[in-house]
C-alpha cells in the first residue's frame, strides 16, 4: 500500500495518542503520578491472600512494569530530541526517575519472594521463561543480599544513571566545527552540499562535526588541511568535559560489580549475553583479528598507493586521508577511479524521498506490511508519522527524525516510544538520526551511500519491535532478548540496502529523471567490499576498548592511554595522541564492556542470511515470512539460541561472516573508465596490490 493510503490504525484503543508539547514542569508531574501508581500497585503484590495465583502476581505486574518502562521510554526521548533545553533536562530526570524505581523493584525482596513462591510449571513456556528471566535479573541486581547492602547497591545504580545521562547529554550538545574562509576550501564537494552551506554575516562557512556535514567532507574535499582540522573536531568532541564523567561511571561500575561479588563489571556485564564471559569474548577477538588482519593490510596498502599517485615520497597514510572512523578520501577515489562508481554521483540518486519510499514497498513486499502517513503533531516540524498495519490489521506506529538539530542525539538510533505488550498496546518506534541536510528540501535532501545502509539498519530495529509487539508479558518483547543477538536483525536488514535488485527500485536523480544506471550498482556492489576488512578490523579494536576499561579499577589511571592501549592491540595503525574520541565514544555507558556485541551479531546476522541466499533472491517471500516467523515475532519469549535453531535447523557458524568480510574488492569484467580525471604523477605511481 502506497504511503498516502488511509489504514485505520490511529482509531485503535491500544495505540492511543501521545503528547510530546508538555511543559517541563507538567512532563515531571505526570511522570511522578505514574511512577506512584505503579508503586503503590507493588507494594500490594507481596500481599496477595490465598494461593500465588500466577494472574493474581504477573498480571499487575506486567501492566505496572509496561507503564514505567514507556515512561522511561518517553522522558528519554524527550531527552533525546526535544527542541527546549529545560524540557529535555526534565526528560532526563523523568527517565532517571523510572531508573530508580526499577533498581528498587529489583531490590525488593517481599516481591521475589512472591514470584519465587508462584508455581509456573502448568503454564506456557513463555510465561516460565519471563518468570526466569524477572528472578535472574533480581538476583543479579542483588536481591538476596542483606539489607544494607541493598540500600548501597540502590545507591550505586542511581549515581550511574545520573553520570551515564550526563555523558549522553554532553555529546548531545557539545558539537564543534570549523569555520571557513571560502566556499572554494570545499572544492570537490558535491553541488547540493555547496548549496546548502552558504557563507555566514561575517563571511565565514561552518562546517560542524554532525553526519551531513563530516561524511561528506571526509569523502571528497580535496584539501587535506580542511579534513584534517575537520577530523580532529571530531575525535575531539565533549572533550575535556567527559573525561572525568566516563572516570566516574567507570569506577562507579567497578564498585558496583565488586559489591555483587563480580571480579569486574565486564565479568557482569557478559554474564546474562550469548557470549557469557569476558574470556569469551577475548577469544572472538583474537579470532577475528587472524581472520583480518591481512586483509586489512591490503586494504591499507591499496589506500596508500593511491595516496602515492598524488604525494609519490608519501611513506603512511593519514587519519584524514582514509577511511578512520567512516568514509575516507583516498577509499572513495579508488571507488571512482578503479571502480568507476563516483560517490558523489550515486548521492544524486538518492533522495530521501524516494528511498524512503522505496524502503516502505520493500517492506509490503517482504512481511505485508504497510505505512499510511499520520497529520498529527510530533515534538518537531519535521518529523513524519505513520501508523502500521500487516495485512490490514494494526501493528503500531513509527516517527521519523532524521534532520539534525542543536540539542538532538547526534548519532542514529532506534527508540522506544511505547512498548509493544499483546492485550494491552500496540508499540511505538522512533528513528532518530542526522542524515538529512537542514538547508534541503526533506524530500530532495541526499543521503550518501553510507547513510543509505544505516537507514536500512535502523529500521530493522524498527521492524523488529513493531513484528515482536504482541507478546503476552513485556518480559518477552524484544527489548529483554540478549543484547549480543539484539543487533543482529537490524545487520541483516542492511543487505537489502547493499541489493542492487533493491536499490534498483527507488535510486533516481529527481533532476534529470534519471534511474541509477543498473552497471553502476553492479559496480557499486563490487566497490562496497573495498575497506570492509580494516572497517571490522578496527570494530574489533573498539570492542577491545570496551572490553578493557571495563576489566579493572582503572581509578588514577589515564584513561585516554588505556584507550590507545586497547586499540592498539588489534587496529593496524596506531591511535593518534590528540585524539580522546573516548569521550564521545556512547556505547562506554549504554553497551559497557558490550561493544562486541556489533562484530558476534554480525557473525549470525550473515548466517541468518543464508537462506535468502539459497533461495536466490532476498524478496523470497516465503522465505522473509519464514524470518519473520522464527526470529522477528518471538521476541525474546525463548533464549536468542533457540530462535537460531529453529530458523536455520543448526547452531550458527562464522562461514558466510568469513566469506563477506574477506570479500576481494574487485570487478570481474573490465575496468570502467574514471568517472574523474586527476593530475598525472610526476613519476610513475607504485602499483596498488590487490587482494589475492
Amino acid at each position: 500500500m502506497p504511503p498516502g493510503e488511509a489504514v485505520d490504525v490511529a482509531a485503535t484503543a491500544m495505540l492511543g495518542e501521545l503528547t510530546f508539547d508538555l511543559s517541563a514542569a507538567e512532563l515531571r508531574r505526570r511522570a511522578e503520578s505514574r511512577i506512584d501508581r505503579a508503586q503503590r500497585t507493588l507494594d500490594s503484590l507481596g500481599d496477595v491472600p490465598g494461593p500465588r495465583a500466577v494472574e493474581a502476581i504477573l498480571g499487575p505486574l506486567n501492566r505496572l512494569l509496561t507503564e514505567v518502562w514507556d515512561t522511561s521510554a518517553h522522558g528519554s526521548l524527550i531527552f533525546s530530541v526535544h527542541t527546549d533545553a529545560d524540557t529535555r533536562t526534565a526528560g532526563r530526570e523523568v527517565s532517571e526517575a523510572a531508573d530508580r524505581f526499577f533498581h528498587a523493584f529489583y531490590l525488593n525482596a517481599r516481591v521475589y519472594a512472591a514470584l519465587k513462591a508462584l508455581d509456573v510449571s502448568s503454564q506456557d513456556a513463555g510465561t516460565r521463561f519471563a518468570v526466569e528471566k524477572v528472578l535472574r535479573d533480581m538476583r543479579r541486581e542483588g536481591v538476596e543480599k542483606d539489607a544494607a547492602t541493598r540500600e548501597r547497591l540502590l545507591t550505586l545504580n542511581q549515581s550511574i544513571d545520573v553520570a551515564a545521562n550526563r555523558f549522553s547529554e554532553n555529546i548531545a550538545n557539545l558539537e564543534r566545527g570549523i569555520d571557513l574562509d571560502s566556499i572554494d576550501d570545499l572544492k570537490g564537494l558535491p553541488p547540493d552540499f555547496l548549496a546548502s552551506h552558504p557563507a555566514n554575516e561575517v563571511g565565514k562557512v561552518r562546517i560542524t562535526t554532525r553526519y551531513p556535514d563530516i561524511a561528506p567532507v571526509m569523502s571528497y574535499a580535496d584539501s587535506a588541511d580542511v579534513r584534517r582540522r575537520l577530523l580532529y573536531e571530531y575525535a575531539n568532541r565533549a572533550y575535556p568535559e567527559n573525561m572525568p564523567v566516563l572516570a566516574e561511571v567507570l569506577s562507579l561500575r567497578n564498585d558496583l560489580s565488586q559489591l555483587l561479588g563480580y571480579r569486574t563489571y565486564a565479568e557482569y556485564a557478559t554474564e546474562d549475553k550469548m557470549v557469557q564471559t569476558p574470556p569469551a569474548v577475548r577469544a572472538l577477538l583474537d579470532r577475528l583479528a587472524r581472520l583480518l588482519a591481512r586483509p586489512a593490510r591490503i586494504d591499507l596498502d591499496r589506500f596508500l598507493a593511491r595516496k602515492r599517485q598524488d604525494e609519490p615520497g608519501a611513506t603512511r597514510l593519514e587519519p584524514w586521508e582514509a577511511q578512520y572512523w567512516g568514509p575516507g578520501y583516498y577509499d572513495q577515489k579508488i571507488r571512482s577511479e578503479e571502480f568507476g562508481v563516483d560517490m558523489r554521483l550515486l548521492r544524486s540518486y538518492l533522495p530521501y524521498g524516494r528511498v524512503r519510499d522505496g524502503l516502505f514497498g520493500l517492506c509490503q513486499e517482504l512481511f505485508g506490511i504497510q505505512f499510511s502517513k499520520v497529520a498529527t503533531e510530533a515534538w518537531h516540524p519535521t518529523v513524519e508519522v505513520y501508523d502500521v498495519a500487516q495485512h490490514g490489521e494494526p501493528l503500531g506506529r513509527v516517527y521519523l527524525d532524521l534532520t539534525p538539530r542543536e540539542g538532538k542525539y547526534n548519532h542514529a538510533a532506534c527508540f522506544t516510544v511505547r512498548h509493544g505488550v499483546g492485550g494491552i498496546q500496540l508499540p511505538q518506534m522512533a528513528l532518530v538520526c542526522n542524515f538529512l541536510d537542514p538547508g534541503a528540501p526533506t524530500e530532495l535532501a541526499r543521503l550518501e551511500y553510507r547513510e543509505l545502509v544505516t537507514f536500512f539498519h535502523e529500521f530493522g530495529h524498527l521492524l523488529h519491535a513493531l513484528l515482536a509487539g504482541r507478546q503476552r508479558w513485556v518480559y518477552n518483547g524484544p527489548s529483554k532478548l540478549e543484547w549480543d543477538f539484539l543487533e543482529a536483525p537490524s545487520q541483516l536488514f542492511e543487505e537489502w540496502a547493499r541489493d542492487p535488485a533493491t536499490i534498483s527500485r527507488f535510486a533516481m536523480n529527481p533532476d534529470t529523471g534519471e534511474a541509477l544506471p543498473v552497471e553502476l550498482l553492479t559496480r557499486l556492489r563490487a566497490a562496497d567490499a573495498l575497506g570492509r576488512p580494516l572497517a571490522w578490523l578496527r570494530q574489533v579494536a573498539f570492542s577491545a576498548i570496551s572490553l578493557d576499561l571495563y576489566s579493572g579499577d582503572l581509578r588514577g589511571k589515564d584513561l585516554s592511554d588505556a584507550t590507545r592501549t586497547a586499540f592498539a592491540r588489534y587496529a593496524p595503525e596506531p591511535f593518534p595522541t590528540d585524539y580522546h574520541f573516548e569521550a564521545a565514544f556512547g556505547h562506554l555507558t549504554g553497551y559497557s564492556a558490550c561493544y562486541y556485541t556489533y562484530a558476534w551479531s554480525l557473525v549470525i546476522a550473515r548466517d541468518l542470511l543464508s537462506p535468502f541466499f539459497a533461495a536466490g533472491t532476498l524478496t523470497d517471500r516465503p522465505t522473509a515470512e519464514r524470518y519473520a516467523r522464527e526470529i522477528l515475532m518471538p521476541g525474546s519469549e525463548r533464549p536468542a539460541a533457540e530462535l537460531i535453531q529453529a530458523y536455520l535447523g543448526r547452531e550458527f557458524d562464522f562461514g558466510e561472516f568469513e566469506r563477506w568480510v574477506t570479500e576481494p574488492a574487485r570487478l570481474t569484467g573490465p575496468s570502467p573508465e574514471p568517472t574523474t580525471t586527476r593530475s598525472k604523477p610526476s613519476r610513475p605511481a607504485s602499483p596498488s596490490k590487490r587482494p589475492s
